[in-house]
């Protein structure tokens, strides 16, 4: 059963607003319903309206007394309201008065969450990490889900508030509830009821973080710090803290057991019986399974007999330290495996081939381009050492002249003397 073991709300004006338009049905831990509003103040009479619709909605479903609620009862409960909503409008007031709506039902084994507008019901875990959140009936809204606008592109446009649905008196249509059933709930798990002044102020995970630790009354205090600060309309909440104390039956385990002993049967590893194992806080079915032929295990105290389904299907499955596999997948990964592996020693072989080739005929063109280098260098050196010996021999043969001329200037000198 879902339950409700702690709850805090508040409900202020906020700094900026001369009334408050809000209202919340006063809450306690043996309700299962809970009531927010939020008055529209541009259609007159909000805070009317708000609590006309949320006075109505709590009474009809608290006074059905019945043991589940269901999408019917909660619409069921938004058409009385709608009626009283009418009758009281006798202001005849052009813009007619009206409100949004959160309801929240708890059941047995879920929650239903009906909303009409933007106020807003999350469903955290407990780690205050939302779940859960119910989508707003508003332009932006409808902007986001068709990839029109994006998350931040809503949270800061200025027409952010205009609805597409609310619940307003004088409207001959009729006006529909959107309702979420939640069966993901867990022990310990919370849900939030808020108006647009909270989730104006603050964004999801600021949300979470305002949230995240002390006790319930300690998070909704700085909740409402949070929103005094930085909210510009009247902010409204209802925090409650959830208690599961019983399973789905969508999500209960079952329970096999041996048609020799009547033990349950558990995986072990070895497929055998095991009275000793504790089955606690585990929804139990019996499951009928066929009986062993004479000539099988039937006779033995330990019984091999394991299935999760039918006998028939343990062919289909292989047991690799102890996780079961279907033979089917596990042939087709073995071949994959090997297929991968033999285009990997492929490439591998390609590549190492390829290096080979490559590599002598890189060096061939690196010695004959060594070879030709070295010639031209051996032909400079070889041009270079005609052009010194020709140098050397210009320089004997003026020093050879030089002395001739020497020579003859002495013979002459001494003729003469």
């Amino acid at each position: 059963m879902v339950q409700v073991i702690n709850c805090a709300s508040f409900s202020e004006i906020g700094k900026y607003r001369k009334g408050n338009e809000d209202f919340i049905y006063p809450c306690c831990n043996q309700d299962r319903i809970f009531v927010l509003c939020d008055g529209m103040g541009g259609h007159g009479h909000g805070e009317i309206a708000s609590e006309i619709v949320g006075t109505s909605v709590f009474d009809y479903l608290k006074k059905l007394q019945i043991d589940e609620y269901t999408p019917d009862v909660l619409q069921g409960a938004l058409d009385f309201a709608v009626k009283q909503l009418n009758n009281a409008d006798t202001y005849h007031d052009e813009r007619r008065m009206g409100t949004t709506l959160v309801v929240v039902a708890l059941n047995r084994y879920n929650v239903l969450v009906g909303h009409v507008g933007d106020s807003r019901c999350y469903l955290l875990d407990n780690c205050c990490n939302i779940k859960f959140r119910t989508r707003d009936h508003s332009m932006v809204a409808e902007a986001v889900e068709n990839q029109i606008l994006t998350e931040e592109e809503a949270y800061n446009s200025p027409k952010k508030n205009i609805l597409t649905r609310s619940v307003q008196a004088g409207k001959d249509e009729k006006i529909e509830m959107t309702i979420d059933t939640l069966v993901d709930v867990t022990d310990g798990d919370y849900l939030l009821l808020c108006t647009d002044g909270v989730n104006d102020a603050l964004r999801d995970n600021e949300i979470e973080a305002v949230l995240y630790e002390g006790i319930l009354e300690e998070r909704t205090l700085r909740l409402r710090e949070m929103c005094d600060e930085k909210s510009h309309d009247n902010y409204s909440a209802i925090f409650l803290q959830l208690r599961q104390d019983e399973q789905s039956p969508s999500t209960k385990k079952t329970i096999y057991y041996c048609p020799t002993c009547g033990a349950p049967l558990v995986k072990d590893g070895k497929n055998s019986c095991a009275t000793s194992v504790q089955t606690e806080h585990v929804e139990q079915q019996k499951v009928a399974i066929p009986s062993l032929d004479e000539n099988s295990t039937a006779n033995k105290k330990t019984c091999d007999y394991f299935s999760f389904a039918s006998h028939n299907n343990s062919e289909e499955y292989i047991n690799i330290g102890g996780i079961k596999i279907k033979k089917k997948t596990y042939v087709l990964g073995s071949v994959w495996i090997i297929v991968g592996l033999f285009i990997f020693c492929l490439i591998l072989l390609m590549t190492l081939l390829y290096s080979r080739n490559v590599e002598p005929v890189n060096q061939r063109k690196t010695i004959h381009l060594l070879q030709k280098q070295l010639k031209i260098k051996d032909q400079q050196i070889i041009h270079q050492s005609n052009e010194y010996n020709q140098i050397i021999k210009q320089l004997q043969d003026s020093l050879a002249g030089r002395k001739d001329t020497n020579m003859d200037s002495v013979e002459v000198v001494k003729e003469g003397s």
